[in-house]
């Protein structure tokens, strides 16, 4: 290189320096710096301040659907408390929880439903009290329901309390299989005085199904949810 002369700037150097003045005296980027400058920190902070109130959000929805759980549990703890004859305390237990015995309480029901279904009373407003616990064990969905229609259709027991009562004594109540139970009772046939005109015997096939109750009213109505799905009697001829 020979004195007195300057060394020209490579052209890529040249065009990245002309390339820094323009932004340098762009108003566009000075405004765009500032911008970033300025706001660039809140945007973060407002993102930043977004996530964490989800998060306590979901925290507290957390927080109090564990409290109404906890809230609903039953905190009563009962015992039994055994006394001698002057009331002195003698021992103090848990109260053990047993499970209901469907079994005796199937048997319970099928024993109502034959004694409201077969009894004649004296009474208009008791046998149709009767009548509507008939049909608790009753669906429009089985043929046990037609099957009852069908009886009182042709047997009218408001038309038969005028003349005669009848009683109901069950006898007996045995499981056959799975579902299908043979029910025998007797009844007391009487006049309107109470006198005793004869005594005639029936046995029943009925096939049932469980259905657990699912709400409040279901549950006053029908507890276990028994329904009887075919139901067929006959007399006995002695």
């Amino acid at each position: 290189m020979s004195q007195g002369f300057l060394e020209p700037i490579p052209t890529n150097e040249r065009i990245l320096m002309d390339k820094n003045t323009e932004r340098e005296m762009n108003p566009y980027f000075d405004g765009r710096r500032e911008w970033n400058e300025r706001y660039g920190s809140y945007i973060k902070q407002v993102k930043t301040w977004k996530i964490v109130t989800f998060i306590s959000l979901f925290t507290t929805l957390a927080s109090v659907a564990g409290l109404t759980y906890i809230g609903a549990q039953n905190k009563l703890v009962p015992y039994v408390v055994e006394v001698d004859k002057v009331g002195a305390i003698r021992a103090v237990n848990y109260a053990q929880q047993k499970s209901i015995d469907n079994k005796r309480v199937i048997k319970y029901s099928l024993a109502e439903f034959i004694q409201n279904f077969k009894t004649i009373y004296g009474d208009a407003k008791i046998q149709k009290d009767m009548i509507f616990k008939i049909y608790r064990y009753l669906s429009p969905s089985y043929p046990a329901y037609n099957m009852v229609n069908s009886y009182y259709q042709e047997h009218s027991p408001f038309e038969r309390l005028s003349t005669e009562t009848v009683r109901v004594k069950i006898n007996s109540i045995v499981q056959i299989n799975e579902g299908t139970y043979q029910v025998d009772w007797e009844e007391v046939v009487s006049d309107p005085r109470g006198m005793k005109l004869r005594t005639d015997n029936f046995k029943a096939s009925i096939t049932i199904l469980i259905v657990p109750p699912s709400t409040q009213a279901e549950i006053m109505k029908n507890p276990i949810g028994l329904y009887i799905k075919e139901f067929n009697f006959s007399k006995i001829i002695k």
